[in-house]
């Protein structure tokens, strides 16, 4: 048997460096593609790439926005030259009226002013809509950034909810002995209430209770919820705890599954042949396809 678990461990080890990326990078909410997530994290996950997405939309509004204000600014620089051109052939005008001059330069100079005031009414317009599309987008940006605070403040409010109930939950734990919480671990694990049941495995791992029967249970939950990574990490910590446990069939034949899930397939085999080598009569053996 002590060979057998030399053995076991030395697969798991090589697992853990082949897979080193892939394996422990489950439920990391920093990679591009995330995997072995629990239903907190999932949720967590969700809100992290809609902040991200409204994020990014921010910074798009705000390049759109300066440079909306950079045309406005550039806008109302031509439209103070041109006022100043108008003045200037306005004053011009009036002195040679007053001095009876040349008509045909009077007159071309007033059809100069009457064309200079209506490019001016026209850049004015321009800014006017220019304005309205700033004012437009900086009403969505701050409903986006609303929009953003509410869901981070969501996400606060249901971790902390989370967290008061399992402290809730631990404070009445420790009126009750390990035995008993141990039972009703394992009956909510085989009604699948895997929240609850992980909630008192973590409590009675905290208190140093059966850790290797625990680990195991808890790599079980993860399998079950498909948290296939951190079941393999659990499944470990079992077995270097206790390798001579009644469950071990279990745990080769779950850790075999959760690698081959992975895309592990090597390792996978690793493990289904150890069980098989090792445990030919037991039922996970048994259930092994030659």
């Amino acid at each position: 048997m002590k060979k057998i678990f030399i053995f076991i461990v030395a697969i798991f080890i090589a697992t853990i460096k082949a897979e080193e990326v892939s394996v422990f990078g489950a439920g990391n909410l920093v990679s591009e593609n995330p995997y072995g997530l629990t239903e907190n994290e999932q949720v967590l996950l969700a809100n992290k790439k809609r902040v991200d997405k409204i994020e990014a939309f921010l910074k798009e509004q705000n390049e759109s926005i300066i440079g909306l204000r950079s045309v406005v600014e550039g806008l109302n620089s031509q439209i103070s030259k041109l006022e100043n051109r108008v003045s200037g052939l306005e004053i011009r005008a009036m002195r040679k009226d007053n001095k009876s001059a040349n008509n045909s330069n009077l007159h071309s100079e007033s059809k100069d002013i009457v064309f200079l005031k209506k490019e001016i009414k026209d850049l004015k317009k321009q800014i006017l809509i220019l304005n309205s599309e700033l004012n437009s987008k900086n009403k969505t940006k701050v409903k986006q950034k609303s929009s953003a605070i509410d869901t981070l403040k969501n996400s606060s409010l249901e971790k902390n909810k989370t967290r008061a109930k399992s402290n809730d939950k631990i404070v009445a734990f420790d009126d009750m002995k390990p035995d008993d919480i141990m039972k009703k671990a394992n009956e909510l694990f085989d009604n699948k209430k895997y929240i609850d049941a992980k909630i008192r495995y973590e409590y009675l791992l905290s208190k140093g209770y059966k850790t290797a029967e625990v680990n195991f249970m808890l790599g079980e939950i993860l399998y079950n919820q498909k948290s296939y990574a951190k079941a393999v990490s659990k499944y470990e910590k079992s077995i270097q705890q206790n390798y001579k446990a009644n469950y071990l069939p279990r745990l080769l034949k779950h850790a075999g599954e959760s690698l081959e899930n992975l895309g592990d397939t090597k390792n996978s085999k690793k493990f289904f042949n150890t069980l098989k080598d090792n445990f030919p009569d037991s039922v996970e053996a048994k259930s092994l396809a030659n």
